[in-house]
């Protein structure tokens, strides 16, 4: 295989006077609805695998209290009242120059336009570009079929670094679908990937070792195994956590409406985000922060459930929390946040998809509602992205980026507001392609992938 590497590399405050913010968290949920049906078939032909609303944000400030008037006051009095004061004014003058920044922000993002500048070609069914973190500046490209690739700093041409083809059963929804690099990966050379297994279809979540840059195939251990009753829904998508915890997203088995139950059921590991300690047990530990590790009957990896196919999540290297895509059902897409050092939500699915009941007389306040939802006249498989933290690319700092695999647009939407429940996303970009994920590099840049086989580089343009 030759693949060619080419150089190169939101919303204003409600009010300007702030006291208290009260935000209401959550989330949400794929199958086809009839108005996407030639879309998705489209897409389906080609063998792929993927995948405003906001919090409601209420400000609660109370009226400012007038300075009183002197009436002969002591010289420590009046001193006191001068500080009193004097704290009020720092204050005041902070609000609005964060009122200021927000609304600065806000304009921004409104004027904020993305091109893709392709810089690596001639992949099979790429799904995933990553990198080890090991200072080495290596890009990593993930193919469904079961190869990975790795393409050093220099860009030269992509040399094989990981080969599970044999292992692997491929189809719409399956094949190596995720892979992770162990925070230590310099030192120790161990990776984790998720795949489906060729023999039954089922989730295989498994560690190996890199030798000399080459991954060993006779060094796989097995740390989960997960049955499937459907083809599809398998999520797939692996990450690290900012306490060094393996985050894995599993879909709730597959199709249509959740007929196993599975996403609001917490004795199954499906339609799931686990959470595992690679580093505490054998084969894995439990961190004892887990979100259901303490509810009687559980399995301790859950760390969040009510999740229909998260294809695609990141976590945020600033500020740890998680960003989760979770494909829906027939109605709505959405983007679902799990804060940092926070576990236990459930995400709604499949009593909720997005901000609406997906069965009857649900109670929504049971669940986290999503930070974002969209309906499928903007798309029809959300693909989950990135927090931008790189430093290339004027305007996109601190901005959230995601996209749909069927309609092709790029969105963005200020993380911090994200987090806070007030977030809108605008369109700042489409792919003239098959969007099928996002991935960084060890720099930070952001990447597209296209299923088609090209990695594409996410370039603010020229204002």
């Amino acid at each position: 295989m030759s693949v060619e590497r080419h150089p190169g590399s939101i919303s204003g405050l409600a009010d300007d006077q702030l006291a208290t913010v009260a935000v209401s968290l959550v989330v949400g949920e794929l199958q086809w609805s009839p108005d996407v049906a030639p879309v998705v078939l489209d897409r389906i032909s080609r063998d792929a695998v993927a995948y405003p609303e906001q919090f409601d944000r209420r400000v609660a400030t109370p009226a400012p209290r007038p300075f009183p008037p002197p009436s002969e006051p002591s010289a420590k009095r009046a001193l006191g009242r001068l500080a009193v004061f004097g704290v009020i004014l720092v204050i005041i003058i902070g609000i609005v120059a964060f009122a200021a920044t927000a609304s600065a922000s806000a304009a921004d993002l409104d004027d904020l336009r993305v091109r893709l500048e392709t810089t690596a070609t001639g992949f099979d069914r790429p799904v995933l570009v990553t990198h080890a973190g090991d200072g080495s500046g290596a890009t990593y490209v993930v193919e469904q079929s079961g190869r990975a690739w790795v393409i050093d700093a220099e860009g030269e041409p992509a040399r094989e670094f990981l080969d599970l083809s044999d292992e692997v059963v491929v189809s719409f929804e399956q094949g190596l679908l995720g892979l992770a690099f162990h925070p230590a990966y310099a030192e120790n050379g161990r990776l984790f990937v998720d795949y489906t297994r060729s023999d039954d279809g089922a989730t295989v979540i498994s560690e190996f070792r890199a030798i000399d840059g080459v991954v060993d195939p006779g060094s796989e251990r097995v740390l989960l195994t997960i049955e499937q009753p459907f083809a599809n829904h398998n999520g797939g998508h692996l990450a690290f956590d900012a306490a060094g915890m393996l985050l894995i997203g599993t879909g709730d088995g597959g199709g249509g409406g959740d007929p196993v139950g599975a996403g609001q059921d917490p004795t199954t590991l499906l339609g799931k985000l686990l959470r595992i300690d690679v580093d505490g047990g054998e084969p894995y530990g439990i961190p004892a922060d887990n979100g259901f590790a303490e509810q009687d009957g559980a399995r301790p990896e859950i760390h969040a459930l009510g999740l229909r196919n998260p294809w695609r999540f990141s976590v945020d290297p600033e500020g740890g929390h998680v960003y989760i895509g979770d494909v829906g059902q027939g109605s709505y897409e959405e983007i679902s946040v799990a804060p940092e050092g926070r576990g236990g939500q459930s995400f709604g699915w499949n009593a909720v998809e997005g901000p609406a009941c997906f069965i009857d007389d649900c109670d929504l306040t049971a669940h986290t509602p999503p930070a974002i939802s969209y309906g499928r006249d903007e798309g029809c498989s959300v693909v989950g992205g990135h927090v931008y933290r790189g430093s290339e690319q004027p305007g996109l700092e601190g901005v959230y980026v995601f996209g749909d695999y069927c309609s092709g647009t790029i969105w963005g939407a200020e993380a911090d507001e994200i987090v806070v429940g007030s977030a809108a996303s605008v369109p700042i970009g489409t792919i003239d392609g098959t969007l099928v994920s996002f991935g960084v590099d060890e720099r930070g840049e952001l990447y597209v992938v296209d299923h088609g086989g090209r990695i594409l580089h996410v370039v603010t343009e020229a204002s």
